[in-house]
């Protein structure tokens, strides 16, 4: 009896199951996903900009021109559709998806659960809309103390503040970038 169940196992498997086997590895194998939207799908997933030669590998090793070309269609579709995201292109040529800063006050304390009160997030937000402000010209948005807030954000090293005449110059730092996902653009 154990020798009938020897031959039993021991038979070769039918041509049929291997071969779709193998039909179904190379069909998987050769799918390409539309590279438009797997571009948009890394430039959603990633926490930082991306470079175009990182793109065009991620999108089925495609050439950067058609990284490029990819992207500024993309991003036309979000400008178009006035998308509360948008592609942004930053001066040194990497490309991230991010808030667009007018609607980034809002949703601020939601990105990595960052603990600053909500009137300093929204002077966040305006500074980096503007890419740097005046501290004096705060005083044109907020009522109220401006300075505890100024230091606030100073001490979470979102902003930088360099002396300008009677005042500071209010910049976002590489880390409110980083931790709010939005690139330094050029505007």
């Amino acid at each position: 009896m154990e020798e009938e169940k020897t031959e039993l196992t021991e038979e070769p498997q039918p041509k049929a199951a291997e071969s779709e086997v193998t039909e179904l590895q190379t069909k998987l194998a050769t799918t390409k996903h539309d590279p438009l939207r797997v571009i948009e799908a890394a430039l959603f997933l990633s926490n930082k900009p991306l470079a175009l030669v990182d793109l065009a590998i991620t999108a089925n090793n495609i050439r950067v021109n058609e990284a490029k070309r990819l992207v500024e269609q993309l991003k036309k579709e979000y400008d178009e559709r006035q998308s509360a995201v948008e592609i942004a292109l930053a001066p040194n040529g990497e490309i991230a998806l991010q808030v667009r800063p007018q609607f980034l006050a809002p949703v601020a304390r939601l990105s990595k659960q960052v603990e600053m009160t909500r009137k300093s997030s929204k002077m966040l937000g305006l500074i980096a809309k503007k890419g740097q402000m005046l501290q004096s010209e705060l005083k044109k948005y907020f009522r109220g103390e401006i300075y505890a807030y100024v230091h606030e954000l100073k001490e979470l090293d979102y902003i930088t503040s360099e002396k300008h005449g009677n005042t500071r110059l209010l910049k976002p730092t590489k880390k409110f970038h980083e931790t709010f996902q939005m690139s330094a653009t050029s505007e």
